[in-house]
Formats: C-alpha cells, structure tokens, sequence
C-alpha cells in the first residue's frame, strides 16, 4: 500500500507537472501540440496498448483455456503490424494537414456528414464508459487481494486517481503518465516470467506440467494433455478466428490507440513509436501465457481467473518487489483508462460541441465542457462498474467494446484511406448495423445466428456489406474530398503545407 500510494501521487503531480505551461488551446488539450517525440510516442501507444485485460483478462484466460490463448497474442500483434504498416503515416498526415486531432475529426473530413460525425462521436463515449468500467474492476481485483477495501472503494479510487492527473493536463499528461506507467508494466512482467520460469522448472517441464494440470473450476471441455492441443471444445477454430478477429480489428480501431500517431511531433516520430514498441509487447504478451501457465500449474482451485496474476506475484516474490510488480499491473489499468477518458471529452467538448452544435465555441468553452464531460463520464463509469461486479472476467467487457468498435469502424477506417468511392451514406450504415448488431447479440445471445460462434462474425459481415452497397447506390464523394486523402498533398504534405 505504501507503494502504491507514493506511485499514485507520483501520477498526479506528473499530471500537474504536465499542465504548466501549456496553453489552454484545443490543440494542447487534445494531442499535446503535436511534439511529442517518438520515445514519448512508444510508451504512451504501448500503455494504451496494454491495459487490465492484457495484465488480468488475458493471463487468466491462458490459466483456462491453455496454449490456445496464443491466438490473441498473435492477434495483437498483428494489430500492431497494422497499425505500422497501413495507417500510421497517413493518419499523422491528415492531422499535419488539416489539423485532425481526434477518429470523429478523421471521419468527418473524409465523411462530411454530421449524423455521421455525431453518431461515431456517441458510440465512442457509451463504449469507452464500459471500457472504464472495466479498468476500474480490474484496480479491485488486485487491490481486494492485499486489502480489506471493499468493491466500490476500490473502483472509486481508482476512477479519482486517473480523473485527476488527465483533467489537468489533457493528452500531455496522459503521454507523460503513460511513459511512466509503460516503464513498470514492462520491469514487472519481465521480473514475474523470470520467477514462473524458474519456480516452474524451465520453459519444457513447464509445458509438460501445463498439460497435466488439474482443471480448475469444474470445467468438463479442459482436462490434461488438450490444453496443449491446437483447440479445446470452447476454443474451436471458428472461435479462435473470432477472438483474433476480435483482437486485431479492435485494436485497428480504438480511438484511444489510433489517435497517437498525432501527438508525434513528425511523421517519423509516429511511425517510430509504433514501431519501438512491437518487441516490448510481444514480450509482455508472450511472457503473460508463461505466467498464465504457471498459475494453473501452482494454483489450480482459484476463484477468479483474472487472480492468475496477482496470486503469482503475491505467492513468488519479495514483499517489496511483489509490491513493484502489483502497481504495474495498477499501471496497464491506469494509463488505459485514462486515454480513454481524455478521448471521451474530446468527443463530447470538441467533436460534439465545437464541431456539430457551436462552431464558433471559444477554446475556453470547449475545454470547459471536455472538462465536465471527464467528471460525468467517471460518474458513468463508476455506476457501470457497480452493476458489472457479478461479472466472472474483466476479458468479458473488454471483449465486448473491442468486437463493437472491430465491427463498426472497420471498413470506414479502410474505406478512409484505400477505397475511394467510399461516402459518408455506407460509412453511417456500416457503423449503425456493426455496432447495433455485435452489441444486439452480445446483450441477446439467441439474436446470433447458427453458424455464429461470436458476435463479431455477423457483425463484420453485416457491416462491410453496409458500406459497400451503400456506397455504391448513392452519391460518390465530392473531387475536394478524394483530393484530400488521395492527392498529392497526402503523399508528400511537407511540400502541401510549411511545417506546423
């Protein structure tokens, strides 16, 4: 505990620290003034990366399901191949252009519509109220097992913790908190497989334990030897394509990964900071299925599966290192709900507000409310947290918000930059029947058809059809607007534009 709070109160005076001397601009608030550097870049994408279902969720699903779980890690990373390869560079430019700073700013620009700009900016805010929620579950899950703090306590300290240091200093202080946060995350996961690996007897004896554990929690469909099989009869091969579609297309998608890229201070830095980071998460994640399995091994009959982790930790290490490792795995959860939170305001203050009801909203006004949004949102955030509790893993919600913004933004994030008859008419539809259809089926299981394993399945296809058949019975988009994503300013925008 003692760490823990020297470590929190560290975050909110780097916060604080953040916020001096930056101006009360739009541009600060939201994307740090575009100067981040790519060492700045690479820890806050790795943290916003990493988060309570990477530290949590994923390790306990490996603790119960088995190697299998290695679909999601090549899932995310290839989410990170993605991001490198396709749109880095083409979302640093859009923002270096034409001062993009948010995923509804992007969208708007290449799909003037403003139903369309309003509807993406709402689902943002409703999907990432949920992944708040999440987080702050997660800050109990570890706290309940060094603690006596009840549920809530725990949820609210964390929800103020991360209000605090990012209502000050917007994305500077998210950026420079993250750096932070990325540092501990990647010491305590390095210090925790260390500690598996040795306990477990080298990586072979630990395979060939793993495969012979008990099954816990009186699953029938995981005994013995499957655990090391290509599927178990949960994880069959329809659901492993959809839980790496799940994965990788959410990771594509989500605003507060995405956006990033335009904090850089040029387009080197951007695609730098993605690519510093590939290694170290790889790392993070391959080392997590090796805890995971270590677990199961050592601590068969737990009753949580996101305890893998911590229980480890606590049972393995030092007092004083275990305490280290337990606030990275605070960390992974801090520094992704706090992009998310800025990432909310920004929706409600700047893509709402400014953008679609007051134009002419003055810089003050505009922060102001982004500010009242972060206060509203933790509020939400708390209320989903306490109604979610009966929740058996933090990897169900995570999942969820992952699949809806896979299936809903997918095809309009392609479509912005590689297909230009793309408009703003299949963009809505395919958003509308992505989200409406994966969260339908997730709240109403039967509404999934027969063939579907998961909801994400339906919701892609529904999705990519929308966009492509309405785009193509309706009006192509205007030649000022293809000319913006595909013209010559786009590919070379150092000689469009002085340097900002």
């Amino acid at each position: 505990m003692i760490v823990l709070i020297v470590y929190l109160g560290f975050l909110v005076w780097l916060g604080f620290r953040a916020s001096k001397g930056q101006k009360e601009t739009s541009e600060d608030y939201y994307v740090a003034g575009r100067k981040m550097s790519k060492w700045v870049v690479a820890g806050t994408y790795g943290a916003s990366f990493m988060s309570a279902g990477t530290f949590l969720g994923q390790i306990g699903t490996n603790y119960q399901t088995g190697w299998v779980q290695t679909w999601n890690l090549c899932a995310s990373m290839f989410a990170m191949f993605l991001m490198a390869a396709l749109f880095t560079k083409k979302i640093w430019r859009v923002g270096y252009l034409y001062g993009v700073s948010s995923m509804p700013d992007l969208f708007g620009l290449r799909y003037p519509s403003k139903v369309t700009r309003g509807f993406y900016s709402v689902m943002i805010l409703l999907i990432y109220i949920v992944g708040m929620a999440a987080m702050y579950i997660g800050i109990f899950t570890i706290l309940s097992l060094v603690t006596s703090l009840s549920y809530m306590q725990c949820v609210i300290i964390g929800a103020v913790v991360v209000l605090l240091y990012s209502i000050t200093g917007g994305a500077k202080a998210v950026a420079w908190t993250d750096d932070a946060c990325m540092i501990i995350m990647f010491f305590s996961m390095v210090v925790a497989v260390f500690v598996a690996l040795v306990h477990g007897g080298g990586f072979t004896n630990l395979v060939t334990a793993f495969g012979q554990a008990v099954t816990p929690e009186g699953k029938t469909w995981q005994q013995g030897a499957e655990l090391v099989s290509s599927t178990t009869s949960y994880m069959t091969g329809g659901m492993c394509v959809a839980f790496f579609l799940t994965w990788s297309l959410g990771n594509i998608t989500q605003p507060h990964q995405v956006t990033r890229a335009l904090l850089a201070k040029d387009e080197h830095a951007a695609l730098g900071g993605i690519a510093l980071m590939i290694i170290p998460n790889c790392i993070i994640l391959l080392s997590g299925q090796i805890i995971g399995a270590y677990a199961r091994i050592t601590y068969p009959d737990l009753a949580r599966v996101d305890y893998a982790f911590p229980t480890v930790v606590m049972n393995a290490l030092p007092s004083f290192i275990a305490a280290i490792v337990i606030v990275g795995i605070i960390s992974a959860i801090l520094s992704t709900a706090s992009t998310m939170l800025v990432i909310s305001s920004q929706c409600t203050g700047y893509d709402i507000y400014k953008k679609l009801v007051n134009p002419n909203a003055s810089e003050k006004s505009v922060l102001k409310i982004s500010r009242v949004t972060m206060v509203i949102c933790s509020l939400l955030a708390i209320v989903v947290a306490y109604f979610a509790q009966t929740v058996s893993s933090i990897l169900f919600l995570w999942s969820s918000a992952f699949a809806m913004m896979g299936a809903g933004v997918l095809p309009s994030l392609l479509g912005t930059f590689y297909w230009k008859r793309a408009n703003s008419y299949g963009c809505l539809a395919s958003m509308i029947l992505g989200f409406g259809s994966t969260a339908a089926m997730y709240l109403w299981p039967a509404l999934k058809p027969a063939w579907a394993v998961h909801p994400i399945l339906p919701g892609l296809v529904l999705s990519i059809a929308a966009f492509v058949i309405v785009s193509l019975l309706t009006k192509a988009p205007d030649a000022e607007t293809t000319e913006k994503f595909f013209g010559q300013a786009i590919r070379d925008p150092k000689k469009a534009l002085p340097s900002r």
